[in-house]
């Protein structure tokens, strides 16, 4: 019998912003502990929210053995890891002194405009350890400023939104970044139609999300091993299904960008990265160990979840291989549409992707903002979107506190 202890931790402080001023200042901690028992073949599972008695769990753990619930995999471990993403850590009134800096400076400038949602320090810490000798951990501090802003007297929930995120935030870097999209979303301009050259601020925010959707879907174990899969067949056939300079991975190295180094069954691979595109081809599938065994295909160290249930074969961070350095390497000196805010999409089952983009800005050949378009529609094929239309990845972060790159490729623009 072998048992694993995972344990999560989250600290916040969290400012709600109402009118542009603080409305509300809340602390928050929670802590959850389960115990995972694996014992021939089966696994039992037992956890608690707040002060636990590991003792009280492994009795109810072991309990759940008699459900029967099939885990055929070998525990991990003997390994020992630490990883740490330290941000600076503010108290309360540090906490609201950066809002208001924040807040007083928006005011003044834009006075036209309505800010509200909130900032918010997060401290985050997962470990998991084990009988076998498992003993990973992994923490990350950081702070968030994001305000919805909402013009006055204007209909609309929101107008646009401006955010930063990152370990350590200063007021003017903040809202360097803040003017910068707010003075060129007060300039509306014409709207553009047909194939258009397009920015991705971020493969995992509020804009390039809904690019990635089927990556995620159908690229799971149990969807690919069933068929069901827009990419049946595809995974490790050697075919160049997208644009050779194209590549995707799941993110585990701690050093690359602020990710967790270990998959939820403890697994660390080597290279921490996971090649899901490489040179255009499709390399992998997200199996965790126990469904690599229940679908027979390769684990991938891609296991997800939350501490108190199973974990299940999905991926976590994504991140693609850089082209150029920066933005204006991947413009030819000409201008291009970044994509600020996406309100849902669609895909289907031929890869046909529509995403409805309520914040649109056009940018210069320098990839400076420069003017507001109106709300539209970006479609096209995923296997052309990262196929001929796909232009490249930055090394340049999308802001001075984020990891995240710009992504550029071609996609049509319709009214």
């Amino acid at each position: 019998m072998n048992r694993e202890i995972i344990r999560s931790e989250h600290r916040a402080i969290k400012l709600g912003v109402i009118d542009s001023s603080i409305g509300s200042v809340r602390t928050q901690t929670e802590t959850q502990t389960a115990v995972r028992v694996m014992d021939k073949g089966c696994i039992g599972l037992a956890s608690a929210c707040g002060v636990a008695d590991v003792d009280a769990l492994t009795r109810a753990a072991q309990e759940s053995l008699l459900f029967e619930i099939a885990y055929p995999v070998q525990p991990e471990g003997p390994r020992s890891l630490r990883a740490e993403h330290a941000g600076e850590i503010r108290d309360v009134a540090g906490m609201v002194s950066l809002a208001e800096t924040v807040l007083d400076s928006l005011k003044e400038e834009f006075p036209n405009f309505v800010f509200s949602h909130g900032v918010e320090q997060q401290q985050l810490a997962w470990n998991i350890e084990s009988d076998s000798g498992l003993d990973l951990d992994y923490s990350r501090s950081s702070t968030q400023v994001a305000f919805i802003a909402k013009e006055k007297g204007s209909g609309n929930i929101i107008d646009t939104f401006v955010g930063v995120e990152g370990l350590v935030l200063d007021a003017d870097g903040i809202l360097a970044e803040f003017r910068s999209h707010l003075r060129a979303y007060m300039k509306p301009v014409a709207a553009v139609q047909g194939r258009q050259r397009v920015i991705f601020p971020g493969l995992d925010g509020m804009a390039g999300s809904g690019l990635f959707q089927l990556f995620r879907s159908d690229l799971t174990a149990r969807t690919y091993a069933a068929g069901t899969s827009i990419f049946d067949g595809m995974v490790g056939d050697g075919e160049g299904h997208f644009n050779p300079a194209f590549g995707l991975q799941e993110l585990r190295d701690p050093q690359q960008a602020r990710v967790c180094p270990f998959d939820m069954e403890g697994v660390v691979r080597s290279p921490l990265n996971l090649d899901i595109v490489a040179n255009g081809q499709l390399r992998a599938v997200a199996a965790s160990k126990r469904d690599a065994v229940r679908y027979g295909l390769p684990q991938t160290g891609t296991a997800v979840g939350d501490v108190a249930s199973l974990p299940v074969s999905g991926f976590g961070r994504l991140g693609a291989t850089p082209t150029a350095n920066g933005l204006v390497d991947l413009l030819d000196g000409e201008g291009a549409i970044l994509v600020w805010f996406v309100a849902g999409g669609d895909s289907t089952r031929t890869g046909d992707i529509a995403l409805p983009v309520a914040v649109a800005l056009t940018v210069d050949g320098e990839g400076r903002p420069t003017g507001r378009l109106p709300g539209c529609t970006l479609t096209g094929n995923l296997f052309d979107v990262f196929g001929d239309d796909f232009v490249g990845v930055t090394r340049q972060s999308v802001d001075p506190y984020s990891d995240e790159p710009f992504l550029v490729t071609h996609m049509t623009v319709q009214g």
